[in-house]
């Protein structure tokens, strides 16, 4: 029988500060580049070595369940700023926890809890605009390697990630993979796909690449059941002898086999590629193929039919190489507008996946591909713990970057957030809360010598605001309800 329990006023309230500053001093043991190591078991496979605050707060469950409520709030916080910006995990719950101690020490001193909320809001926005005021824009190399040395946790992958920064730009994206062994970097220019040929059957020179020099291009989204759905399409460019590229969502068997047949009897300049990904994505690569390349989408949604072809329907590049694993165009013929309004529709995609980090980082390779490129870093390692936290390391330092780049950067170590806490003066409430970031680097070793660390300011900006919305839904508990559970041995 479950039976439920009720904890009342300060009480309640006790223990979930407690339960709060427990995981907040274990999580302050990754800060910095001196950070101390939390390993973390895992039975049956072996021990987990904790790197990020998340981490750390992910497993933390404590035997009182009112503990456990402070525990997982510092968890939820936590997790809310690791799938936004990869980074600050360990920031906000160090900081949540000050302000929570903050605020909980001012009602036991008497204060009233309206009166309480009103200051603490305009202490907050106080801060934030005290650290957007100081936020530098990224103009050289040695702010984007601050940045970087900052987020990557002290590991020595500063100058690859760097390179790979200045490479990609402001507008391209890195991609931070595993790799077996050594350490490479991989810039893919141009508008690129993984995903190639149709067939081998329609590679004519049987060289494993077919190339297409100012081709054309026909988008359709549809299924192809059979070549004669799209025969008299093929007819026209067979006696243009113009090179073709057919790009459609799937193709079945038989179309395959006859396309190749087509090809090799009358040596057709015509490849076909089914567009890239799986369900939906197919459609959004599509899209995105034919705003680069200026091509209307042929299909029944869009109301074109392939059977009324026309010049001004099709797409052009002057050159699409295909192989079996990926497709590359160069200079398509989509205009300035078309691709300006494509690059706002993928804005808004990100924005809408701003809850799946998934689907956002897709999104953004969509728009990376259409604006600048994207860069793929592979790190190796002589073991898989090893190779995993380096690739940890590096994508939070890949958010950094991002992060810098639109908002400039504040000065890291906790300092900026220190300076805005002392600016709010000494009858402030929550003055010496913001501190708390600062203190616990101190007594992780700091930073290391000779390096200035920066951090992104929106970031920086969304931790605290976070933190703070954290502390005072907590500090506000009257009752908390619980129900007793086994924890596992």
């Amino acid at each position: 029988m479950v039976t439920t329990r009720l904890h009342f006023a300060d009480d309640a309230r006790r223990r979930i500060v407690r339960g709060a500053t427990r995981v907040a001093r274990l999580v302050e043991l990754t800060l910095g580049p001196a950070a101390r190591t939390v390993l973390i078991e895992r039975a049956p496979a072996g021990p987990f070595v904790g790197s990020t605050g998340y981490d750390v707060a992910l497993n933390v469950e404590l035997a009182c369940p009112v503990e456990q409520i402070g525990a997982q709030a510092m968890r939820n916080v936590a997790w809310e700023v690791s799938d936004r910006w990869g980074d600050g995990t360990a920031t906000v719950v160090c900081l949540a926890a000050a302000l929570l101690h903050a605020l909980d020490r001012a009602e036991k001193n008497g204060h009233d809890r309206r009166a309480l909320t009103v200051a603490f809001d305009a202490e907050v926005a106080e801060v934030v605009a005290a650290l957007t005021r100081s936020a530098v824009p990224v103009m050289e190399d040695d702010d984007l390697r601050h940045v970087i040395e900052a987020a990557a946790g002290g590991l020595d992958m500063s100058p690859l990630l760097l390179e790979a920064a200045l490479r990609a730009g402001s507008q391209g994206y890195i991609d931070v993979v595993p790799a077996a062994e050594t350490d490479a970097l991989d810039v893919t220019q141009g508008f690129a796909f993984d995903g190639g040929w149709l067939s081998p059957s329609l590679d004519p020179s049987d060289k494993g690449r077919i190339v297409l020099e100012n081709a054309y291009i026909v988008a359709f989204d549809g299924a192809v059941q059979s070549v004669d759905e799209i025969g008299p399409m093929l007819d026209v460019f067979v006696r243009m002898d113009q090179p073709l590229l057919f790009v459609a969502t799937s193709f079945s068997e038989e179309a395959k086999e006859r396309l190749g047949s087509l090809v090799r009897r009358t040596g057709a300049k015509i490849a076909a590629m089914r567009a890239p990904g799986e369900g939906d994505w197919r459609r959004f690569h599509l899209g995105d193929i034919a705003a680069a390349t200026g091509a209307t989408i042929f299909g029944d949604e869009g109301g074109y039919s392939l059977q009324k072809i026309r010049p001004e329907l099709v797409g052009r590049t002057k050159k699409v190489e295909l192989t079996a694993k990926d497709s590359r165009f160069d200079g398509g013929a989509g205009g300035l507008p078309e691709l300006d309004f494509r690059k706002a529709q993928i804005h808004g995609d990100i924005a809408r996946s701003r809850y799946l980090s998934l689907d956002r980082e897709r999104h953004e390779k969509r728009l990376a591909r259409l604006s600048a490129g994207i860069v793929t870093l592979s790190l190796g390692g002589r073991m898989e713990p090893e190779r995993a936290l380096r690739v940890g390391a590096a994508q939070r330092a890949v958010q950094a970057i991002k992060a810098a780049r639109q908002s400039g950067t504040i000065a890291g170590s906790g300092v900026a957030l220190r300076e805005a806490g002392r600016a709010l003066g000494n009858r402030s409430v929550t003055g010496r809360a913001f501190e708390a970031l600062f203190r616990a680097l101190s007594a992780n070793g700091g930073a290391e010598a000779g390096v200035s660390p920066r951090d992104p300011c929106n970031l920086v900006v969304d931790v605290v605001h976070r933190a703070a919305a954290t502390a005072a839904s907590l500090v506000s508990t009257d009752v908390a309800i619980t129900h007793p559970r086994r924890l596992a041995s």
